[in-house]
């Protein structure tokens, strides 16, 4: 008996689907049915559903950061305000030290130089 992806029609509903509730009462169901399949499709069953959950996860991820970004973007906009900068600076000092530390000669060298012009 060759399984046939019962739940494939709820698959199509993946993005109603939620990730806990209705997923888990999904695979209770077919339990009896996976259980008499030989491991080869087993295997391959549990690889398709992994990659909808990934691609369920990464959609829901990716909405998540687009609307946070959103909301980011809409904040700093009625403020005035530019978005904080992401790239840490450190002092000459530092940078140095950390160029010594990893026997980087060329970082160690444009530190130096960057040092001399300020």
């Amino acid at each position: 008996m060759e399984y046939n992806g019962v739940g494939d029609a709820d698959a199509n509903r993946a993005g109603t689907l939620s990730m806990e509730g209705d997923e888990h009462a999904r695979l209770v169901t077919e339990m009896p049915a996976m259980q008499r399949l030989p491991i080869g499709e087993r295997l391959l069953l549990a690889r398709r559903r992994r990659l909808e959950q990934v691609t369920r996860y990464e959609s829901y991820d990716r909405r998540l950061r687009r609307d946070a970004s959103a909301t980011h973007h809409a904040r700093n906009t009625a403020t005035g305000r530019r978005a904080p900068s992401r790239s840490l600076r450190f002092v000459g000092a530092v940078s140095l030290l950390g160029a010594v530390r990893d026997h980087d000669i060329n970082e160690g060298s444009s530190t130096v130089q960057s040092l001399r012009y300020i």
